[in-house]
């Protein structure tokens, strides 16, 4: 007695179906790799322009509840323990400005991600421009910044925060190439 048509196309897959299937998602996965970290490049920065932009709000709510910009000795930048940036983080603490926000997330996966609550690694990632104690200085140029990047992080300069709230990338020039002597 033969086999009804049915049973014979019930059968499983054979080899080659399965290894053709796996070279496929294979492909696929390779694909979308270089996808996947341009992705989180453009995350990092997303989520590094949002620290600067919540600074902002953390220094326009300073000036408007003391009247002048944080007076933080710039002095303090030559001491080994971390003294400047934690004059700063302190001063934006009262205006819900906590450690994380001071922290880049490309800097900090360059690092090994470290934990930054923890004293040994305390450090900030955007530097705090210092203005002197005229409640106006902060806003008298347009293009001021008020918190700059530490580093070229993000491949098209140090993003700045300027004192109209805009974001921007701080593109340095490149050298003209020196003109060899003609002989």
């Amino acid at each position: 007695m033969r086999p009804s048509p049915l049973r014979r196309s019930c059968s499983g897959f054979t080899l080659m179906e399965i290894m053709t299937a796996l070279v496929v998602i294979m492909i696929l996965v390779t694909l979308m790799i270089p996808a996947y970290e341009e992705v989180r490049v453009r995350i990092e920065k997303v989520s590094c322009t949002n620290n600067l932009r919540q600074l902002y709000v953390g220094g326009a709510a300073y000036l408007q509840e003391y009247g002048h910009w944080p007076q933080v000795n710039p002095a303090l930048l030559q001491s080994s323990n971390n003294a400047y940036d934690e004059a700063w983080i302190e001063a934006f603490l009262p205006f819900a400005i906590g450690r994380g926000t001071w922290i880049c997330p490309t800097i900090q996966r360059e690092l090994g991600a470290p934990d930054y609550t923890q004293p040994a690694n305390y450090r900030t990632d955007y530097i705090a421009m210092p203005f002197d104690a005229k409640p106006r200085t902060p806003y008298k140029w347009t293009l001021a910044p008020w918190f700059v990047e530490r580093g070229n992080v993000h491949g098209n300069g140090n993003l700045v925060i300027e004192s109209n709230g805009a974001v921007t990338e701080l593109v340095q020039a490149r050298a003209a190439p020196s003109a060899s002597p003609t002989p």
